[in-house]
């Protein structure tokens, strides 16, 4: 079924294109001997990695995007009409164009003249498969993406004096990959679980999994005044930096807390984010990462050392001794300092005003896996 439509309100329903963008261009061709038109396309999209609706301006009331530059060159010598025939093809309905649009009929003067997408579709004529679309627009807004494939672009100028016979053609071919995995790995764990995990060192390394290229990973200090994991990633960054596929990392993204950052300290907890940056025709994109927390254990400060000892003489006890002797369970560990009251976690300093300013006698303890 054809259902015609004017211009390009065909793509109504689509919210955005994901996209990786791989160009192929045809030779022209001439279509017959006494060629008088030919094209030469130059595409704004090379490096896009969306499209959205707006794009395509398909309401007519935004601004669309440029898409790309089409450079006319008449070689006749004296004036001509000519007008423009858009397709626009997936391979998931090969038979036949979802698209396909002509333009109203335009004068072009001896010499080269640029047009860009939107000069093509002004006021022109839209016919549209009705049953290609809408199968492609019922998997588009279940997942708000184009489906993986190929999609191609034809573009073919005519003289008006010769309707049938294209002056010269251009093809520009898009393979659609969708890169938005985006899975942090270490350090910490989601905000929101049941504790931020002890990071030792002050230069963690930060990993995370994630088929896109280009990342901004920004590392907030966790205040006492913040109210969520949103209001910590507002406070100012103790590092906020773009990493790029190829350069600051090969194979899995993995970025190094610099020497040169501001620092970290022991004993605080810091939240993570990372950002996809993605390229669209009007700019760029970032797609969020879940937040993550981690804490920077104590141990390693000098000042924390002596405070373990004293936590040590505290709870000097046969029992809690028994633990970390050669064959106890936790031979070979050492205290962090890190406790819990009544599920409300306690620094080093803390715990120790506490231990003393009680008397404490322990019971029982339990290792947990």
């Amino acid at each position: 079924m054809k259902t015609e439509l004017s211009p390009f309100g065909l793509h109504g329903k689509i919210v955005f294109f994901i996209v990786h963008l791989f160009f192929s261009f045809l030779a022209f061709k001439p279509a017959h001997a006494q060629l008088s038109l030919n094209l030469l396309l130059t595409p704004e999209l090379r490096n896009a990695q969306i499209l959205r609706v707006s794009d395509f301006n398909i309401t007519g009331s935004g601004s669309v995007s440029r898409l790309f530059d089409l450079t006319i060159t008449n070689n006749s010598g004296s004036p001509l009409n000519a007008f423009l025939r858009f397709e626009f093809l997936s391979d998931h309905f090969p038979n036949t164009p979802i698209v396909v649009a002509i333009s109203q009929p335009f004068p072009i003067s001896p010499g080269s003249q640029i047009f860009t997408y939107p000069d093509i579709t002004r006021n022109g004529n839209v016919v549209y498969d009705a049953e290609a679309l809408d199968e492609l627009t019922e998997v588009i807004l279940k997942t708000s993406r184009l489906p993986t494939g190929t999609y191609t672009f034809n573009l073919s100028i005519f003289d008006t004096r010769q309707p049938n016979a294209p002056q010269a053609s251009q093809q520009q071919t898009l393979t659609i990959s969708n890169p938005t995995t985006l899975d942090l790995i270490s350090p910490g764990a989601p905000v929101g679980g049941s504790e931020c995990f002890a990071q030792f060192g002050l230069l963690p390394q930060f990993k995370w999994d994630s088929n896109a290229d280009r990342f901004l990973i920004s590392v907030c200090e966790a205040l006492p005044t913040n109210s969520s994991p949103e209001d910590v990633m507002q406070n100012e960054p103790r590092l906020q930096r773009l990493v790029q596929r190829g350069s600051d990392f090969f194979g899995s993204p993995s970025f190094l807390y610099p020497p040169g950052g501001l620092p970290l300290e022991y004993g605080k907890t810091y939240y993570w984010q990372v950002q996809a940056t993605l390229d669209v025709p009007s700019g760029e994109v970032r797609l969020p990462s879940e937040i993550w927390c981690f804490q920077i254990s104590a141990i390693g400060d000098p000042g924390t050392e002596i405070m373990l000892q004293q936590l040590l003489s505290l709870l000097n006890s046969g029992d809690f001794e028994a633990l970390f002797r050669e064959g106890g369970p936790l031979h070979g560990f050492r205290l962090t300092g890190a406790a819990a009251l009544n599920g409300r976690r306690m620094n080093l300093s803390e715990l120790l005003n506490f231990l003393r300013s009680r008397s404490v006698r322990i019971v029982s303890t339990q290792v947990e896996p």
